[in-house]
């Protein structure tokens, strides 16, 4: 058998950037040549963008470069990206590469990629050691040694190197060095048959988050341009069944999937009274524990599949990719 070879797709970001605030761009592959990789690594510039302008057809371009990797035979993947919308990223890679047998490892920096007392090394070392010697075979992010589920993640500063947690899953290990420890929530490697780029992304989807003196009026014209909708609702999954706000999501016919703004827990419906006028309108779908970000791009996906309102419900609730605990019972 050869040697094992593991492939790093940058697609921008911080990682990307020169330390002396210029803006100029850096080359991550010089990063790699000063890192003692575990294994031979093939590097491929696929974007170079920002991550706050990547789209959703973005995400379908590295979902697409990932599969191509996979299909020569990677033994891992590291996608490095910016931090600002990372999780979506990884949300997105999450629904759109399906039976992975390897580990989809993306992480980025919070400092630039030429910064000598920065993070991208350290990261960029560490996504290498879960790619090539972690026994788990799913899409997660890598960052600050936390290996973590990557549709579970949120940015929870703007600033910190450890920028990233899963408020609602525990991390999947931690990696220090060439030393990868793993719990027992993660996917681990093993033969699934070829690797599968499910494609497909309706990006006409938008997120709302609610506060007080949102009115129905605001709602309707939303719900009027777009496919679906995730909605943030207070604590629990709550929105004012008071000033016509349930009428608008229901005469809109859209899905509306409710989560809750809170950092932990999920929508749990049903224990006060105002939950039986919030649960009639049939086109609400509890989002249960899902972040905002993964629930958006999971509409996405399920809406470029499926139309009928009953059949994205059941797709929204039960889990794809563990972006969800349970699911509908």
């Amino acid at each position: 058998m050869g040697e094992q070879e593991i492939h790093v797709l940058n697609t921008g970001g911080t990682i990307s950037y020169t330390a002396d605030g210029s803006g100029l761009e850096a080359r991550p592959e010089t990063l790699l040549e000063e890192i003692a990789a575990p294994a031979r690594v093939a590097y491929r510039e696929v974007l170079r963008k920002g991550s706050v302008n990547l789209t959703p057809a973005d995400w379908t371009t590295i979902a697409a470069a990932v599969h191509d990797a996979l299909q020569s035979g990677a033994q891992g993947v590291v996608v490095l990206h910016g931090t600002d919308t990372m999780a979506y990223t990884a949300a997105a890679l999450s629904f759109l590469l399906q039976n992975l047998s390897v580990p989809v490892v993306l992480t980025g920096a919070m400092r630039p990629g030429g910064a000598s007392d920065g993070d991208a090394r350290g990261n960029m070392a560490n996504a290498l050691a879960v790619a090539a010697l972690g026994d788990l075979a799913e899409v997660c992010i890598v960052f600050s040694g936390a290996i973590l589920r990557g549709n579970r993640v949120r940015k929870r500063h703007s600033a910190a190197l450890d920028a990233f947690a899963s408020p609602n899953c525990p991390p999947l290990g931690v990696v220090d060095g060439r030393v990868v420890r793993l719990g027992s929530a993660h996917v681990p490697r093993e033969p699934r048959g070829e690797p599968r780029y499910a494609s497909g992304i309706d990006s006409n989807v938008c997120l709302v988050r609610y506060h007080p003196g949102c009115t129905a009026a605001f709602l309707d014209r939303i719900l009027a341009e777009v496919d679906g909708a995730v909605v943030e609702g207070t604590g629990l999954g709550h929105v004012a069944t008071e000033g016509g706000l349930l009428e608008a999501i229901r005469e809109s016919g859209k899905p509306v999937v409710l989560v809750s703004a809170c950092w932990q827990g999920g929508v749990s419906l049903g224990g006060y009274d105002i939950d039986r006028d919030i649960l009639a309108v049939d086109n609400i779908i509890p989002g249960d524990d899902m972040t905002p970000e993964a629930a958006l791009v999971k509409l996405m996906w399920v809406l470029a599949r499926e139309r009928d309102l009953e059949r994205v419900r059941a797709r929204m609730r039960e889990p794809v990719a563990g972006e969800l605990t349970g699911g509908a019972p």
